[in-house]
This record gives C-alpha cells, sequence and structure tokens, in this order.
C-alpha cells in the first residue's frame, strides 16, 4: 500500500512539474512571419517581436533573466503571439528591415491585420519595466507612436508629459526626457511634488541643472516635503564626480563622508598617485562611520578602471588584488560571480608578470590552459563574438 501511494505522489508531481515547465516564461511562437500573423488575427491579438542578434548581450540577458519568470511569461503569452527573431538571419534581415530596427534588443507590437507597429521599445530593461513596455502596448494613450506624434503637435498637459517622460526614460531617450521635464516644470508642477520628485530622482543626472540648484538651495524645504532620507539619497548619488570643493559646499547630507572619500581616491588614482591613493583607500576601508557596503560597490569601479591597461605598474597591480582581496571577503552580494572573478583573474595576472613565479606556482598558474578554454572570462559560451563590420 505504501509502494502505490508513493507512485501515485510521484505521477502527480511530474504533473504538476510538467504543467509548470509548461507555463514557465514567454512562450515563444516559432511559425513563419505570416503564420504568426493569422494566428494573432484569429486569436485578436497583438504580436509581439523580440528582435535579436545571437551576439548582443543585453539579448541574452533578457533571456535569460527576465522572458523566464513566470509572471512575465503568464502577461506575454496570455496577451500577444510571441516571436524571437534573429534579425540578422532569415526572413529576420527583410523584417527588421520593415520595421527600422538597427540596435539590440528591440521590442516591436506588430497590429496584424496591417502590419502596423503600434509600439516600440528597446534595451536591456528590469523586469517590472518589461512588463509596464507590455501594459503599455495594449492602451493606445500609452504606445509610442501615440505619444511621439502628440509631443510634435505640442501636447503639454500633466499626465501626459508624466506618460512621454516614462515611455522615453525606457529606452534611454535622456534628451527627450530633459525636454519634456522642462515643460513639466513650466507648467506649474513643482519638485516637491511626490510624482513630479519621482522623475526628477530616477532621470534628472548631475549637479549643473538649475533643478540641483533649487535643491541645494532649498534643503530644509525639500527634506520637510519628502522626508531626509529620500532628499539625502538623491544628493548622495549625484555628488560622486564633483570637486571637493563643490561637495564641501552641500548642506551635510548622509553619504556625504563617503563621496568626499571617493572625490579624492579618484583625483589620486588620475594623477597616477599611487602611494597616497592606497593610504587614502586603507584609511576608507578603517572608517566604521561610512557604509562600507556602498564603499565596496564604487571600489571595485575605480579597481576595475586602471588595472587593465598594459602600463599600469606591477606595484599598483599588487595593491589592485588587495583591494579586489577586500571586496571579495567582504561583499553582502554573495550571488555576484564577477566579484570573485575579477579578483582571481587580477591575481593570475599579478602572478605572471613576478620575476620567478615559475619556480614556485605551477604551470598550469604561470601559461594558459593546456585544453578547452583559454581565457578566463565571465562572457556566457552561447554568446557570439560580435562581428567586424566591414569598412565602406
Amino acid at each position: 500500500m505504501k509502494q502505490f501511494v508513493y507512485i501515485v505522489f510521484l505521477l502527480l508531481s511530474l504533473h504538476v512539474s510538467a504543467q509548470t515547465e509548461k507555463n514557465y516564461g514567454i512562450q515563444f511562437y516559432h511559425g513563419t512571419w505570416k503564420e504568426a500573423c493569422d494566428k494573432a488575427k484569429a486569436e485578436n491579438k497583438l504580436i509581439f517581436v523580440d528582435f535579436y542578434t545571437k551576439w548582443c548581450g543585453p539579448c541574452l540577458n533578457m533571456a535569460e533573466n527576465v522572458f523566464i519568470l513566470p509572471f512575465i511569461g503568464d502577461f506575454y503569452s496570455t496577451n500577444f503571439v510571441n516571436m524571437k527573431i534573429d534579425a540578422e538571419n532569415g526572413e529576420g534581415v527583410e523584417l527588421a528591415k520593415r520595421y527600422g530596427v538597427n540596435s539590440y534588443p528591440t521590442y516591436v507590437f506588430v497590429d496584424p491585420k496591417n502590419g502596423d507597429v503600434v509600439h516600440r521599445s528597446k534595451s536591456r530593461q528590469e523586469a517590472e519595466q518589461f512588463l509596464a513596455t507590455g501594459k503599455s502596448a495594449l492602451v493606445p494613450e500609452l504606445r509610442s507612436g501615440y505619444l511621439i506624434e502628440e509631443f510634435a503637435k505640442g501636447r503639454d498637459d500633466r499626465e501626459f508629459l508624466k506618460n512621454y517622460i516614462h515611455y522615453n526614460a525606457s529606452i534611454y531617450e535622456r534628451e527627450n526626457v530633459q525636454k519634456a521635464f522642462e515643460m513639466l516644470v513650466k507648467k506649474g508642477a513643482k519638485l516637491t511634488d511626490s510624482d513630479v520628485w519621482d522623475i526628477f530622482k530616477a532621470n534628472i543626472r548631475g549637479t549643473d541643472n538649475p533643478y540641483f540648484q533649487e535643491l541645494v538651495k532649498n534643503y530644509d524645504v525639500f527634506v520637510k516635503a519628502l522626508g531626509k532620507e529620500v532628499v539625502d539619497n538623491k544628493l548622495y548619488m549625484e555628488t560622486r564626480n564633483i570637486s571637493l570643493e563643490e561637495l564641501n559646499r552641500l548642506p551635510e547630507f548622509k553619504g556625504k563622508s563617503l563621496n568626499k572619500y571617493l572625490v579624492q581616491i579618484n583625483a589620486l588614482v588620475r594623477d597616477k598617485k599611487y602611494d597616497e591613493t592606497d593610504a587614502l583607500i586603507r584609511a576608507t576601508m578603517a572608517d566604521t562611520s561610512i557604509n562600507q557596503q556602498d564603499f565596496i560597490e564604487q571600489l571595485r569601479f575605480i579597481v576595475r578602471g586602471s588595472y587593465w591597461s598594459p602600463e599600469t605598474p606591477v606595484e599598483w597591480l599588487g595593491r589592485c588584488v588587495s583591494y579586489l582581496q577586500y571586496i571579495a571577503y567582504n561583499s553582502d552580494d554573495r550571488q555576484d560571480p564577477y566579484i570573485h572573478q575579477e579578483y582571481a583573474a587580477l591575481l593570475e595576472r599579478l602572478i605572471r608578470l613576478t620575476p620567478g613565479a615559475e619556480k614556485v606556482f605551477p604551470k598550469s598558474i604561470m601559461e594558459k590552459p593546456e585544453f578547452g578554454a583559454k581565457e578566463y572570462s565571465m562572457r556566457p559560451k552561447n554568446l557570439a563574438q560580435k562581428p567586424t563590420r566591414k569598412k565602406k
């Protein structure tokens, strides 16, 4: 009896597993374009097309990290006939040309009745943004064509401008965002309005714009309206690359001390003052008053930007290894493989550059591996090399 119950349980488990796998992520249709149009017309749906190439890193990232999510799959598979089309092979070449695809990934939503594009987006997107992209395709007032056409006509009411800004932000058209935001403010929107602040916080970068200057001048007003943590975070994010003198003139916000360290460290690295750089980095490591996890994240960029040049002195490489060791040992993000790959790769390089190392370390460390891959890289094996374009 127990054996019978176990067999029934196993069969039920396999059934549930099969159903889960069947509904896992976006279900892409693998027929021809004509067949997809016929299917979409019969089901009264739009066609969603992911135009990709085999060498496109963001395309692969979307396929492996976003398209597979159950809530993404549920929405897209319910509302669209979905297709993945290689823009450089088969009928994808002609379709990419027809729909003006010149960057990857590009997302096109097509009305199968006439073949017209009703909504367009592009680039790598976080899951929530990609869900919003799909939802916008179903709402005529949120579609890209409508937004672009109405903006060109001069439409400037608040809700429309917000929608236009959100769309352009999703495809990284920063000039359009800036222009529409200026119109929004001219129409009477205030930075202390929560919806306007959200747009400002996410999309208006730098310290040389009038909005940032208004924030600095009226810091206490903004803190009262929005809260100190919200305001300080914006100041913290925007002041990592300004001069120390400008930073010192700003109000005392949370994170200012760390940014002062970072500004000085970056300046010393640029000037190749490695002894002073090392002393300041170690002083920052020892400062328990700052957010060490934020410092670790920024230190990764500082180190990464300086150690791969062939002209980098071996002494500085050694110090960079020690910084990457600190990062690998202390980062709270234990799921990020790049942290450990960068440390190991630079350590290998330093060993190979050290005189006499061949007498201590095995041949496998001193030379490229005898078998398999010759480069230690995080590049996915299924991501092709980008083809070299022939000069005209």
